[in-house]
């Protein structure tokens, strides 16, 4: 018992550099499985967010006069992005860090001694912070990623229905991508998992457009 209390309690070297110490702490804490769990689903919804608002610009731009509404369209995507990542950070760094007190407070009073500056204590701290980084910025990289074209047309590169429709391409390859991954850290077939996400982005391009229909909203 007390062995294992020492093992809790003793907080690594500071031989070997920061990165060697966040990993250590997130092994202890098993933080990387939560960040990659967290990177895969955020990116997946900043990915589907960043679709609706295209689609919805696409759908409803007035060709006369493009400006007013593609410059609205681009504010929007700018701030859901920063939006995401804040909400992300702050949400998931406020979550984690509320369990991992928890979890100390409960391993405390199994072992019955103050667990407060133990090694355990510490890797979860570092583990809540690196966590919400990964659920901030995964989904505003995304979403960025996709709204790149979208930043040329007032530079003149692209035509704005061009630019939305390469940020559409890049949604896709984007969630194609992210089922691969999934595909390869569930050790299945990533082909599947790849088809199992855009599948999610065609649907939700589906849906648009019918929205778009039934309501007669278009430009």
């Amino acid at each position: 018992m007390n062995e294992k209390v020492d093992d809790y309690k003793q907080y690594p070297s500071h031989d070997g550099g920061r990165v060697d110490r966040i990993m250590r702490a997130l092994e202890l804490t098993r933080g990387v499985e939560i960040a990659r769990r967290y990177l895969a689903m955020n990116a997946f919804d900043g990915a589907l967010t960043m679709l609706g608002l295209i689609l919805g610009g696409l759908f409803t731009i007035n060709p006369n006069n493009a400006t007013p509404g593609f410059n609205a369209i681009l504010l929007a995507a700018a701030g859901t992005s920063i939006a995401m990542a804040i909400s992300g950070f702050s949400g998931s760094y406020l979550a984690e860090s509320a369990e991992r007190d928890r979890e100390v407070e409960d391993l405390g009073r199994a072992m019955l001694c103050d667990m407060s500056r133990s090694m355990y204590a510490k890797a979860g701290k570092t583990t809540s912070i690196v966590v919400a980084i990964v659920d901030g910025a995964s989904p505003a990289i995304a979403a960025f990623l996709i709204i790149i074209p979208l930043f040329l047309v007032p530079m003149g590169i692209l035509g704005y229905h061009l630019a939305f429709y390469i940020a559409i391409a890049i949604c896709m390859l984007l969630l194609f991508l992210l089922g691969l991954f999934l595909g390869a850290v569930s050790k299945k077939n990533m082909w599947s998992y790849g088809a199992k996400t855009l599948f999610a982005g065609i649907l939700t391009a589906i849906l648009m457009l019918l929205i778009s229909w039934l309501t007669g909203v278009s430009g």
